[in-house]
C-alpha cells in the first residue's frame, strides 16, 4: 500500500480504536514495518496522534462536566480534605477547569445551615461546626491569637490537623466569604502549594452557617488544610524578601488574568474606605489620644490622601490584592512559602501588598534594602514602573494609618494591646517625618 493510501486508512483505524495502531505507542513500529523512512514515519505519526486525541475527546462519558469529571455532592464529600471546586471558581484563564475555555459562573451557592440557637461561646460553636466535617466532638481545639476572626487548629487523632475559621459575627456576608474562597481555589489550581486547601463539609458545602436567634448574629465557618511552617524571622527578611516580591507578583498576575464569577464581591480599599468618609475600619483618629500625635498624623493623612488621588486607580495600579501580606500570614518551610489568611482580600492598589509585607517593620534600619529586594523579586515576574516605585513610601504611610484605625476598631484584641504598649502612634510620627519633609 502506498503512503498516500495508508495514511487515511490508519487515521480511520485510530479514530475507531481498531487495527494495529489503536494505541499511540504502536504507531512508529507499524510505520517502520511498512518500509517507510524515519522522516516519513514521523510525519504521519504526528497525524495519527492528533486523530487519536480526537477519538479520546469523542469518547468522553455522557453527563460529565466541562472538565470530564462528574460533579456530585457525594463525590465531593468522599474527597474529604482534597481540593474542592468552589462555586464559580475557575482555572488561571478564567475557566472552570485549568486550561479550559471560559464558561459561565454558576449561581452563588447558599451555605449549609446548622442550628446553634443559644450558643454564644466560640469554642462550643467550633466543636459543633467540626461535627459537620465528620470530626469527632472530642477533638483538640487550639485557638490562635485573636486579631479579627476566631481561628482554631483542630487535632483529630492520627489524621493531619486542619484549621477552622469562625468569621466575626456580623462581619463578612456569605457572598464575600465565597468570593475569597473562589480566588484561593483558583490560585491553588495554578500554584498548588502556595495557598491552603479549602475543605468542604461532609455535605459538600464550602461555607457552614451556624444559625442563632436574635440578637446573636449567625456565625459563618470555613475549614482549611493545615499549612506547615513558621513566620519568617526578623533576621531572615533580607533572604526572603526577593521571594516575597516574586510571590506577590504572581498573585497580581493571576488576579489580572482571572475572570471572576459574576457574583464575586469583595471590599474596596480606596481613599474613601481607608482614610476618607466611609472607612471600613472606622476613623483612625479613634486610636490617637495624644494631641501632638494627632496633629502630626492628621497632617500625614492629608498628604497621603492627596498623593493617592493623584496616583489614581488605573488598571495597571489597582486591582484584586491580598491586602494583608504581613509576615504573620506567611509560613516558610524549607524553601516553600505558603500564603494564608485572604480574609481582607479586595480591590486596592497593588503596591499596598508591599506595604503590608513591611507591617511593623517600616522603621528598620535596613528597610530601604528590603524594599529594593522586594522590588527586584517582583520585577522578575511582573513589571513595576519607576513612577510606581517612587510612590512606595506613600503606601507605607497608608498602611501605618490603617493599622491605627484597626487598633481603634479592635481595641480588645491582643494586637491592639501590643500596639499601645509599644507606642505605635509615636513611632508612626517619627517614621513619617522624612516623608512629610519630601512631600508636604
Amino acid at each position: 500500500m502506498t503512503r498516500a493510501a495508508l495514511l487515511p486508512a490508519l487515521a480511520r483505524q485510530a479514530l475507531a480504536g481498531t487495527g494495529p495502531i489503536a494505541r499511540a505507542h504502536q504507531i512508529l513500529a507499524h510505520a517502520m514495518a511498512s518500509s517507510f523512512t524515519t522522516a516519513a514515519a514521523v510525519d504521519w505519526c504526528a497525524l495519527l496522534i492528533i486523530a487519536f486525541a480526537i477519538r479520546m475527546q469523542m469518547a468522553r462519558p455522557q453527563g460529565a462536566d466541562r472538565c470530564g469529571k462528574r460533579s456530585t455532592k457525594l463525590a465531593l464529600a468522599q474527597r474529604g480534605a482534597a481540593r474542592s471546586k468552589a462555586p464559580g471558581s475557575r482555572g488561571g484563564d478564567g475557566s472552570s477547569c485549568p486550561g479550559g475555555v471560559v464558561v459561565s459562573a454558576p449561581t452563588l451557592a447558599a451555605p449549609e445551615r446548622v442550628d446553634a440557637a443559644g450558643i454564644a461561646d466560640m469554642t462550643e460553636l467550633a466543636g459543633l461546626a467540626c461535627g459537620r466535617y465528620a470530626i469527632a466532638p472530642n477533638c483538640g481545639l487550639h485557638l490562635y491569637p485573636l486579631t479579627e476572626n476566631w481561628t482554631y487548629r483542630v487535632d483529630a487523632g492520627p489524621a493531619a490537623p486542619v484549621v477552622l475559621r469562625i468569621y466575626r459575627p456580623g462581619g463578612r456576608p456569605p457572598a464575600e466569604i465565597l468570593s475569597e474562597l473562589a480566588w484561593m481555589n483558583a490560585i491553588g489550581r495554578q500554584s498548588r502549594s502556595l495557598v491552603p486547601d479549602v475543605i468542604p463539609t461532609a455535605g459538600g458545602s464550602l461555607v457552614l452557617e451556624l444559625t442563632r436567634k436574635a440578637p446573636l448574629h449567625p456565625c459563618y465557618c470555613v475549614m482549611f488544610s493545615y499549612a506547615t511552617g513558621r513566620e519568617p524571622a526578623e533576621e531572615e527578611l533580607a533572604a526572603w524578601f526577593p521571594e516575597l516580591g516574586a510571590i506577590t507578583a504572581r498573585l497580581h498576575r493571576h488576579a489580572r488574568s482571572w475572570t471572576r464569577p459574576s457574583w464575586f464581591r469583595r471590599p474596596r480599599w480606596d481613599v474613601s474606605t481607608t482614610l476618607g468618609g466611609r472607612p471600613h475600619w472606622g476613623p483612625w483618629q479613634k486610636f490617637v489620644t495624644d494631641a501632638e500625635e494627632l496633629t502630626q498624623l492628621e497632617r500625614l493623612a492629608r498628604v497621603v490622601t492627596a498623593r493617592l488621588r493623584e496616583f489614581g486607580e488605573g488598571t495597571d495600579r489597582f486591582g484584586l490584592v491580598h491586602a494583608d501580606l504581613r509576615l504573620a500570614n506567611l509560613l516558610v518551610d524549607g524553601e516553600r512559602v505558603t500564603v494564608i489568611d485572604f480574609e481582607d482580600c479586595g480591590l486596592s492598589w497593588y503596591l499596598y501588598d508591599l506595604a503590608c509585607a513591611l507591617t511593623f517593620n517600616e522603621g528598620r534600619a535596613d528597610v530601604r534594602e528590603l524594599i529594593a529586594l522586594w522590588v527586584d523579586g517582583y520585577r522578575q515576574v511582573e513589571p513595576l514602573s519607576a513612577d510606581d516605585e517612587k510612590e512606595i513610601d506613600t503606601f507605607l504611610m497608608l498602611r501605618r494609618l490603617m493599622l491605627t484605625a484597626y487598633a481603634g476598631l479592635r481595641h480588645d484584641t491582643e494586637l491592639a494591646a501590643e500596639m499601645r504598649a509599644n507606642g505605635y502612634n509615636s513611632e508612626t510620627c517619627t517614621i513619617a517625618e522624612p516623608y512629610l519633609s519630601r512631600f508636604s
